[in-house]
């Protein structure tokens, strides 16, 4: 009997901690474009130097142009391999908030640091 009731309280205790990670979900910080022609909107920033598409509706309009912190959960792409890279996900915001106004996006490519160039 004893053992049943430690494995129940483990199992309630895991369930709690579960549902609080996903309450909290992912945060990611970056400059926010869009929408685009297809009415996308993309993030990038100094982990995702190529950008990453971002679904989450009308909001996402008051934050295009700033830096936002955006918290929410990446989702991969139908018919893509989530392994390789932001190309394969897309990443859904759940809440925004803006940062700064203004915001310029990081270089495609990290830059070469000038002692490497020696």
């Amino acid at each position: 009997m004893r053992s049943v009731l430690i494995t129940i309280a483990c199992a309630g205790l895991l369930w709690q901690v579960g549902a609080a990670q996903e309450a909290k979900g992912t945060t990611v910080v970056g400059c926010l474009a869009g929408p685009d022609a297809d009415d996308q909107y993309t993030l990038t920033s100094m982990q995702h130097r190529t950008g990453v598409m971002v679904v989450g509706g009308e909001d996402l309009k008051k934050g295009a142009g700033a830096k936002v912190k955006l918290t929410g959960a990446w989702e991969t792409l139908s018919g893509s391999d989530a392994t390789k890279g932001d190309a394969g996900r897309r990443f859904r915001a759940a809440d925004m908030t803006v940062v700064e106004a203004k915001c310029q996006a990081p270089a495609p490519v990290t830059p070469v640091s000038k002692k490497k160039k020696q």
